[in-house]
């Protein structure tokens, strides 16, 4: 089992003991088949209708202590949509986005259930699939304003000098 699956084990057990979630898709790499050991793990927690509030103020139990480090990403025009990240203790990024189903999140891109309902994916709206360029576009723009976690940026780092040294022996 890889740091990944583990740690998404561990917060699948998490999501499904909550009432006040409806469940969690996986998106990014590991839903497109494309991950490897220092991808982050990209979650879609879509919360029960009218309980987001109460998701939000509880979103630390998604760590299930197992994190070194946590941080929020919220934009005040988007109410009913927030980032909870962190890294955990195995050094696996998570980047965890809460929303109602209607909340204004749009999935964009492969995604797989993780808990939940298997129409999970079909009760959100969908966005049209960024290609990766974009996506590094809009990374390095959020790292140029300084919208970056400090310990995000460093995981970003640590990512790419692993990828770019030899493999190990």
């Amino acid at each position: 089992m890889t740091r990944q699956e583990a740690e998404l084990d561990r917060v699948a057990r998490v999501i499904a003991a909550s009432p006040l979630l409806e469940g969690a898709l996986v998106v990014g790499s590991l839903a497109a088949g494309t991950g490897d050991d220092m991808s982050d793990v990209d979650l879609f927690v879509v919360v029960s209708p009218g309980r987001f509030d109460d998701a939000w103020t509880l979103r630390a139990e998604l760590e299930g202590g197992n994190a070194l480090v946590a941080w929020d990403r919220v934009d005040p025009d988007w109410p009913k949509v927030g980032g909870h990240e962190w890294i955990s203790r195995d050094l696996v990024l998570v980047e965890c986005m809460l929303t109602e189903a209607v909340g204004g999140a749009r999935l964009a891109g492969p995604s797989r259930v993780l808990v939940g309902p298997a129409d999970l994916a079909d009760r959100v709206p969908h966005a049209p699939q960024l290609t990766r360029a974009a996506l590094d576009d809009y990374a390095q723009e959020q790292r140029e304003l300084g919208r970056v976690h400090p310990v995000k940026a460093a995981y970003g780092e640590l990512a790419r000098a692993v990828r770019a040294a030899e493999p190990a022996r």
